[in-house]
Order: C-alpha cells, then sequence, then structure tokens
C-alpha cells in the first residue's frame, strides 16, 4: 500500500507539468495565429475608416495620456488637444513634451479652439513616481473624465532589466504600474462618471501567458 501511494505522487505532478506544458503549446500557437491574422487583415477591416479619425469637440473633458511624447500616445494627445479637451501629458520628459506643446500651437493656429494642454511628470518604472503623480493630481479634486494608460516598454535582444522596486521593467511599466495608477486616481474618476479607462495594448498579448509563479520571468522556462 505504502508503495502504490508513492508512485500516484509521484506521477501526479509530472500529469500536472505535462498538461500544463500542452496548454502553453497550444496558446502559444492560438496567439500567433491572432497575430497573423490581425497583421494580414487589419488595414483591410479597418479600410472604411477616415485617418486620421474625426472627433468631435470634447471642450468639456479632461484626459490623462500617458507616453504622450511619442508614437501613438503623441497622436492621441495631440487629436485631443485640438479637438478641444483638457489633456495632460502625463510622461518621463517633460521637456519634449513642452516642445510639442509649441509645435501643436503653430499647427493649430488656424483652429477657433485655444489648446489647453499640460505637463506633469510620472516615470512608471517607480511606483513611488505613480503615487505621487495621483497624489498631486487628486489634491486638485477636480474631476478626471479619460485616463488612457498608453505608456509601454518592448525591448528585445537586451539584458533583463529590474525597475528599483524589485519587478521586471516590462512587467512593472506595462503592468503594474499602469494598474496602480488606476486605482489611485479612482477618486478623480469617481468625479468625473461616467469616466472612463482606457489601456492601450498589443496584439501580442495573444502569444504566452503569464506565469504566476514566475512574475520576473527569472526561472528561464520562458512562456511555460
Amino acid at each position: 500500500m505504502a508503495t502504490t501511494t508513492s508512485s500516484s505522487s509521484e506521477e501526479a505532478p509530472n500529469t500536472k507539468k505535462n498538461k500544463k506544458e500542452r496548454l502553453g503549446w497550444i496558446e502559444w500557437l492560438r496567439g500567433w495565429f491572432y497575430l497573423v491574422y490581425e497583421m494580414l487583415f487589419q488595414r483591410i477591416m479597418a479600410s472604411h475608416l477616415h485617418n486620421p479619425m474625426p472627433l468631435p469637440p470634447v471642450n468639456d473633458l479632461t484626459c490623462i495620456v500617458t507616453g504622450s511624447t511619442s508614437g501613438i500616445g503623441l497622436e492621441i494627445a495631440r487629436q485631443l488637444a485640438q479637438s478641444g479637451a483638457h489633456v495632460v501629458m502625463a510622461v518621463r520628459n517633460t521637456k519634449a513634451a513642452q516642445e510639442l506643446i509649441q509645435k501643436w500651437q503653430v499647427d493649430s493656429e488656424g483652429l477657433s479652439i485655444p489648446l489647453n494642454v499640460e505637463v506633469m511628470q510620472v516615470d512608471l518604472l517607480s511606483l513611488d513616481s505613480v503615487t505621487r503623480f495621483a497624489e498631486a493630481w487628486n489634491a486638485r479634486s477636480a474631476p478626471l473624465h479619460v485616463l488612457i494608460n498608453n505608456a509601454g516598454i518592448f525591448s528585445i535582444g537586451e539584458p533583463q532589466k529590474f525597475s528599483k522596486d524589485g519587478y521586471e521593467q516590462h512587467l512593472q511599466v506595462n503592468h503594474l504600474a499602469p494598474a496602480l495608477l488606476s486605482i489611485l486616481l479612482l477618486p478623480s474618476l469617481i468625479r468625473g462618471s461616467p469616466s472612463r479607462i482606457v489601456n492601450v495594448n498589443s496584439i501580442m498579448h495573444h502569444v504566452g501567458f503569464v506565469d504566476t509563479e514566475d512574475m520576473n520571468v527569472t526561472s528561464g522556462k520562458g512562456i511555460f
């Protein structure tokens, strides 16, 4: 009896591990299918949309956009500002943001709506910085209508890096810091109700899955 029990207890972990690995491969292949599908067909599926899409006047909205000095975040902030929104550029490089605002003001001289854009510094690689940003904004007791978590990083071929908070940098910047920011800004978002939190991400999230036992991705097991 003792031998049989021992054998069963040894087989169970291996069976569970093999099932997890099979599931991992299925999810990985499914993710790449979604990725290829989007790359091949997204232009066709979005061909009927205007580029850039015209926005209605949004004069009464206050929007915080993280990572708004480049890429998608830059265009989001610019178009919202030119449509009348009060835009808060939440960025690491405040000098670059100020230079962009000056350029937008020149480009928008013909518009009847003056730009209402300001810059506040936040570094998502520091949870203390996120907390300070949220405290500074909430101290205004002003409504927040839209929080756009756009900032993100994606490093390929570089040594793995960790924040001073002890988290792998992709995990912190792309997930933990935006989640913390969203929670801390809830008082302002409630004042602006009905408000929205918009998380900008990539179709690449379909490839692989999170291992809750290895959140910092230090085991070397990859996606499994």
